[in-house]
């Protein structure tokens, strides 16, 4: 069973949160606002992209648009990860979520028994879906990306992101920023 990997945002919370590899850097290290180009996916509505080296990972930090009326920040956390700073083969929620920080608002205590998995050409993405009222779906979702369209960062042997996205509409609209145009080359046509 595909486990998750975890993105950061300041409502973050992690009862019982473990050490993790790089938790040193991320404390020393600041973000720095950098190009949309230099995404690691392809992420054509960023609002801001930033970035922070943490020695053996190197971490962004996508914001995307919230036009809900949800407090928080719809944001894509992705980590490039070394052989010395994550398991090689699998993502694992307990560690994805130690690594960014616990889970935004709206979600809390998110087990492995509470998510979904869906498939495309670039593998699966893991997530839990909440709908606070009308039509407000929102998606806490986890994917791994060892290959694609998209090269891996220098020295990186996989891509794990983390991302909360609320949004006036359904589950694929809220999914939508991690599946299979992220990872192309280029912005998809039909966001031209």
């Amino acid at each position: 069973m595909l486990c998750v990997a975890g993105l950061s945002a300041c409502q973050m919370s992690a009862p019982g949160r473990t050490s993790s590899p790089t938790e040193l850097a991320e404390a020393l290290n600041e973000y720095r606002v950098v190009p949309a180009s230099r995404a690691y996916i392809n992420v054509p509505n960023s609002v801001i992209v930033m970035e922070r080296d943490l020695g053996s990972a190197t971490e962004q930090r996508v914001t995307l648009p919230n036009t809900t009326s949800l407090s928080g920040e719809n944001t894509i956390l992705l980590r490039a990860q070394s052989p010395r700073s994550a398991s090689s083969t699998r993502l694992v929620l307990r560690d994805v979520l130690a690594q960014f920080g616990g889970t935004p608002s709206p979600f809390s205590n998110v087990t492995d028994s509470a998510l979904t998995t869906s498939s495309d050409q670039y593998g699966d993405i893991t997530y839990t879906v909440v709908r606070p009222g009308g039509d407000i779906t929102c998606v806490l979702a986890f994917r791994r990306s060892q290959t694609g369209a998209r090269a891996l960062p220098r020295g990186a042997s996989a891509l794990d992101l983390m991302m909360r996205n609320c949004v006036s509409g359904s589950l694929e609209q809220a999914l939508s920023p991690l599946g299979p145009s992220a990872f192309g080359l280029g912005v998809p046509r039909g966001e031209l």
